[in-house]
């Protein structure tokens, strides 16, 4: 998987903050058209990346699977990805869109986690995942599997077949 890739699935990973963005700069109190002429190039950034992060994520759901492998003891993971999120989220909430230090500030961090998410090849703590029913498993080879199949199914059945999306990373995105 290339580092572009990895970048486009860290942007992606942050669908739910760029909702939550947009709610909160959204002003309830007059019109939507009102809104988006008020802040037009907020909502347009916005609205950008959702549409990049749902068009990067279907890419991942419907790619198609390419090799076999086979796992040993695995384990649910789901909860790093939780811990990642909330640890991250909750700072870029704070963002203010009339405030030039907040923008950098947050650039900043969302950078530096972004470096971080791709040279470490953490593509597998995106919350979209779980918000689409699909769990993360690690094996006791620290194979990373990214698939809504019960831990017990996978376990039982020799040679998955499987797309991998990384060192280590696979996804069976079959039911």
């Amino acid at each position: 998987m290339t580092n572009l890739y990895k970048v486009a699935l860290f942007i992606s990973s942050f669908l739910p903050l760029y909702l939550i963005l947009m709610v909160k700069f959204y002003d309830f109190n007059i019109t939507l058209s009102e809104n988006i002429n008020d802040k037009t190039i907020s909502f347009s950034i916005f609205l950008g990346l959702v549409i990049f992060s749902l068009i990067t994520f279907l890419y991942f759901l419907f790619c198609e699977m390419n090799e076999e492998t086979n796992f040993k003891s695995i384990n649910n993971v789901n909860n790093e990805i939780l811990t990642y999120f909330i640890t991250y989220i909750v700072p870029l909430t704070t963002l203010e869109i009339t405030n030039v230090n907040s923008i950098i500030i947050n650039i900043m961090l969302f950078t530096v986690i972004g470096i971080f998410y791709v040279n470490s090849n953490q593509i597998y703590l995106n919350v979209l995942f779980t918000l689409f029913g699909f769990n993360v498993y690690k094996d006791s080879s620290n194979k990373i599997i990214i698939s809504k199949k019960s831990a017990d199914k996978l376990r039982e059945k020799q040679n998955m077949k499987v797309k991998r999306v990384g060192r280590n990373i696979y996804i069976i995105n079959k039911k």
